[in-house]
């Protein structure tokens, strides 16, 4: 383990004693710090700096935030046909109609036969 991860798990056990094992208040003890300490700081953020760098890079090159084409509305008379017809996709579904499941083996046929006799309902009399 590297030496500034080594500080930030000491630091953090610390945090927990501090705080008679209470994870939140910890953690929010452990900002407080690294606010104050710039070895805490840099050790806690290292890991995430990339990431971060990354992100802020995205973020410049496509200012609205969009990804892609736009795409174009959704009128509400196409919206109610598709929800209102029978071969209609749910949200569930996927976008091929699904083919049936494969055949069980004898062993599971057996297995299911076996429960269904056992929970069978046993007749009032």
């Amino acid at each position: 383990m590297a030496r500034g991860q080594d500080y930030v798990r000491a630091k953090a056990q610390e945090a927990l004693d501090a705080t008679g094992g209470n994870r939140h208040e910890a953690a929010l003890l452990l900002r407080v710090w690294a606010e104050a300490d710039a070895k805490l700081y840099k050790a806690l953020t290292a890991p995430l700096l990339a990431n971060l760098a990354a992100l802020a890079v995205q973020r410049a090159a496509v200012p609205n935030g969009r990804i892609g084409r736009p795409r174009p509305p959704i009128r509400e008379a196409e919206l109610l046909a598709a929800i209102g017809s029978r071969g209609s996709q749910t949200m569930s579904s996927t976008r091929s109609n699904p083919s049936p499941p494969p055949q069980g083996s004898v062993r599971h046929k057996q297995a299911v036969t076996l429960l269904a006799s056992a929970y069978r309902r046993k007749p009032l009399g």
